[in-house]
């Protein structure tokens, strides 16, 4: 069931030297140090669907010499799914301001939580707001061939799921599709949650310090909301999610992947509380395993918090290129301008200039 590539035995070693007891942290993102662009534009509430407030964005603009369009970063804030207004937490306006003094347009993003619909509303909301994004490009500056997704914990499960649906025009179910596409062109998961059915049986097997998690297939934990696995006697009882494998495989991005993908770029911390580490994982050998182009980092030291993993002392990262060739670099975390370049590098390749 679970990977056995040389990354994962790797990881293995790394488990051993862990502390059984860890300290929750926040997935706060904390600003760096960069050069202003000029003065940033905010637009707030902007609804891209009906759902009020799950179905609303905020635009930040800034203001840049020339009059080219902006490439743009969509973020979404982890809540576990439990928020409709992710689009206003700490993190959210952090991560604007890293971008926008980088020359990014940045779109902070709500969908529905899990109290308010259950899967796939919440995907379809993800390509919604990219569809409304591009819609509106012309209108707001922003280049509609540049789109890059960004998110943390349920919000790195968006962008897994937003990256992974990229080559699909409309997905079923899905409602107000018109024929502009959902996809992005670059996707920077931070410790996305993506195959349900396995967190479990792996943090016990490898000895993950999940003390302060409830078990993930509990039908009262956040994976088990998102899926409501309804009970057939009584189906307002909600059973685990391993009662409902079909529906809850269809909520892993990486059920998604056939062929070609865009780029992603998936970092996590060994020391995640909440969140084993082979769910990001399984986006890396997934995706490579496609022929794909793909990193995947992890931290050691990191817990359930993307400060943990920016400018981190050590980490391991693993590359696949495009013909299949894996690298390893043992090195430290990467910097917001790491992460920068990343974007950079694939969003000017995708709108061919190589650059």
């Amino acid at each position: 069931m679970y990977p056995t590539s040389s990354l994962h035995r790797r990881t293995t070693r790394l488990v051993l030297g862990l502390a059984a007891t860890l300290a929750l942290t926040l997935a706060i993102v904390t600003p760096t140090s960069a050069a202003p662009v000029g003065e940033t534009t905010e637009i707030s509430d902007l609804a891209y669907g009906p759902a009020v407030p799950g179905n609303l964005l905020d635009l930040y603009l800034p203001d840049v010499a020339g009059d080219a369009a902006l490439p743009l970063v969509i973020w979404h804030s982890g809540s576990a799914w439990f928020s409709n207004s992710a689009k206003d937490s700490a993190d959210a306006g952090a991560v604007a301001e890293e971008f926008t003094a980088r020359g990014y347009a940045v779109a902070t993003i709500s969908i529905r939580s899990s109290s308010d619909a259950r899967f796939p509303a919440q995907g379809h909301d993800v390509r919604a707001a990219v569809r409304w994004l591009r819609e509106h490009a012309d209108a707001y500056g922003l280049d509609a061939d540049r789109f890059a997704f960004m998110g943390n914990s349920s919000g790195g499960w968006a962008t897994a799921f937003a990256a992974t649906t990229s080559d699909t025009l409309e997905l079923p179910g899905e409602e107000g599709v018109d024929g502009t596409s959902s996809a992005v062109q670059v996707a920077v998961p931070f410790f996305p949650p993506t195959d349900f059915l396995s967190m479990d049986a792996f943090a016990a097997a490898n000895d993950l310090p999940m003390g302060f998690a409830y078990p993930h297939d509990a039908p009262t934990s956040p994976e088990g909301l998102l899926v409501a696995c309804p009970g057939e006697v009584f189906p307002t009882t909600l059973l685990s999610i391993q009662d409902c494998p079909d529906e809850t495989e269809s909520a892993d991005p990486t059920s998604y992947i056939d062929g070609a993908e865009i780029p992603v770029w998936v970092l996590h911390g060994l020391a995640d509380p909440l969140l084993p580490y082979n769910q990001s994982l399984l986006v890396y050998e997934a995706t490579t395993a496609e022929g794909n182009e793909a990193k995947f980092t992890l931290v050691p030291s990191a817990g359930h918090s993307v400060t943990d993993i920016i400018d981190a002392e050590e980490a391991t990262t693993w590359q696949t290129n495009r013909g299949g060739h894996e690298t390893i670099e043992e090195s430290t975390g990467p910097s917001w301008d790491d992460v920068e370049a990343f974007l950079r590098v694939n969003l000017n390749r995708a709108r061919g200039t190589g650059r």
